[in-house]
């Protein structure tokens, strides 16, 4: 099995895989960022702010591609899939594809640490930590996030383009190593 990351830790933070025990918080950071999101008029995530998601969420935690952000006091400032597997949604994405890819998802920081820079921290750190070679990382976003979108450029994420119907487009980005 290939190890994806030279380090599990930055700055004050460990990252690792989230477990069954982790679950409800989990859901309680994805579900905050839905709520926020819809407050901000971004129509991304809907779907997490019911119950309809828990089972797919507990899904990824089983199959350990869901990893949480730690800080020193071992409160979960983050949380983010990451796999080597598309998932439907990718194939609607990116097209079926066999290449070398991971791709992150569901990229989250706890609503009590926004401000704090944690998602740049962590972005940062996977980057730099990523050690899979002749690979890339693909994301998707809402179109029309231009704060997501600016922020998956200025860590040099390259946009593939756009997918979806007007007012319903997801923006492609991937990062190369």
């Amino acid at each position: 099995m290939t190890t994806i990351f030279s380090s599990y830790t930055f700055d004050q933070y460990a990252v690792r895989k989230a477990t069954i025990e982790d679950a409800k918080e989990v859901f309680h950071i994805l579900r905050n960022a839905a709520k926020w999101l819809n407050e901000k008029e971004i129509n991304q995530w809907e779907h997490l702010q019911n119950d309809v998601e828990v089972n797919e969420i507990m899904e990824d935690i089983v199959e350990d591609i869901t990893y949480i952000v730690e800080n020193k006091n071992t409160e979960i400032v983050a949380v983010f899939n990451f796999s080597p597997e598309q998932n439907p949604w990718d194939i609607e994405m990116w097209g079926k594809r066999e290449d070398n890819a991971f791709y992150l998802h569901r990229f989250a920081v706890h609503q009590e640490h926004h401000h704090k820079q944690i998602g740049k921290r962590t972005l940062e750190w996977m980057i730099d930590a990523y050690q899979v070679n002749n690979s890339c990382i693909r994301l998707d976003c809402i179109g029309n996030n231009p704060v997501l979108n600016k922020f998956y450029h200025r860590a040099g994420f390259q946009f593939m383009g756009h997918v979806g119907e007007a007012g319903d487009q997801f923006s492609l980005y991937e990062k190369a190593f």
